[in-house]
């Protein structure tokens, strides 16, 4: 649906400006083409415009869509601002990772907060002052990726977010080391230069070999490779104390893509029913965190150890009922 902006008696020149900005406008854009204080807080008043930030007027009364509320965060900065980290990537393409708060990126200048936007001020930030004639001015894929990866609480979703954008065409692997260097210290670096090798690699070269010492370091047994399940080969099968069968998957970049996700769950979900344990890797993961990888392995072992016990338990009662049962027939003939 077309938007309902109120252009009013807008010279051609700001209409334009208006329109470009999806609707939005600073002040200060006002001023520069003669519109005083007094006739916005006039429009502001008969609920023609709203005020959506202390310096940004919008011409359309209704909510702000995502287009909106991105040039919202960067006109709400007095300086040079780019959409940056996820909110960046977004915008170039990437699917998958949707937030609903925007990323703000500003060289280190003060300024106030804003409701749902996130600022983040850097010493590094593009060399070329954004041109909002241009359009929306967005980080480069490369830099956004990076800035997001650092951002994130954990570095397998670090890792992920690094996979992602190389496997969806956004950044290549050399730009975003690029921007590692430039970088220096940074959050995640580990998970990030792991995940980026992974990529280069194109992930799907990892042998799987590289788990096995992993497996034994949890307590288990060497795996079963390519074993076939249900009609279809299996990465790994691994015997668990209990006598089930846990199947390690190795996921590699491809299976970030949603579509590919909604298979690997329906295969999933096709294994759990036939009994077996399932867990799911990303490649990256086993050279990024592999002491996690092994923690969740352990926890599996645990949980079959605990199991087998119980199943053990279970069958020694039933036994010495069953004995007990039989004593009294014998004493009853």
């Amino acid at each position: 649906m077309a938007r309902r902006l109120d252009l009013g008696d807008l010279d051609a020149p700001l209409a334009a400006l208006v329109e470009r900005q999806q609707g939005l406008v600073r002040r200060a854009q006002l001023r520069e083409h003669g519109m005083d204080r007094h006739h916005v807080a006039a429009r502001v008043a008969s609920g023609l415009w709203q005020l959506v930030a202390p310096e940004v007027v919008s011409t359309d009364n209704g909510r702000l869509d995502r287009s909106q509320l991105l040039w919202r965060a960067v006109l709400h900065a007095p300086g040079p601002a780019w959409v940056g980290h996820l909110s960046s990537l977004e915008e170039h393409g990437l699917t998958g990772w949707r937030r609903d708060q925007v990323h703000l990126l500003i060289p280190r200048f003060r300024l106030a907060p804003l409701a749902g936007v996130v600022i983040h001020q850097s010493d590094r930030v593009p060399a070329e002052a954004p041109d909002l004639a241009a359009g929306l001015p967005l980080a480069p894929p490369a830099r956004a990726a990076l800035d997001a990866a650092c951002s994130l609480p954990h570095p397998t979703l670090a890792g992920g977010l690094i996979v992602a954008t190389v496997q969806q065409r956004l950044a290549t692997v050399a730009a975003i080391e690029v921007e590692v260097q430039a970088a220096g210290r940074v959050r995640n670096k580990v998970a990030i230069v792991a995940a980026l090798r992974s990529a280069g690699d194109g992930a799907e070269s990892m042998s799987e070999a590289d788990v096995e010492p992993l497996v034994r370091r949890a307590g288990l047994p060497s795996p079963r490779r390519q074993v076939v399940i249900a009609g279809r080969r299996r990465d790994l099968a691994i015997d668990l104390p209990d006598g089930s069968v846990l199947i390690l998957e190795i996921d590699g970049p491809h299976h970030d893509d949603p579509r590919q996700r909604w298979i690997d769950v329906q295969r999933d979900a096709e294994l759990i029913a036939l009994g077996y344990v399932v867990l799911r890797l990303p490649a990256y993961v086993l050279r990024a965190d592999p002491g996690r990888v092994v923690e969740q392995l352990v926890a599996i072992r645990r949980h079959a150890e605990a199991r087998a016990r119980s199943v053990g338990a279970e069958r020694g009662v039933q036994t010495a009922h069953d004995a007990h049962r039989l004593r009294g027939q014998v004493g009853g003939c």
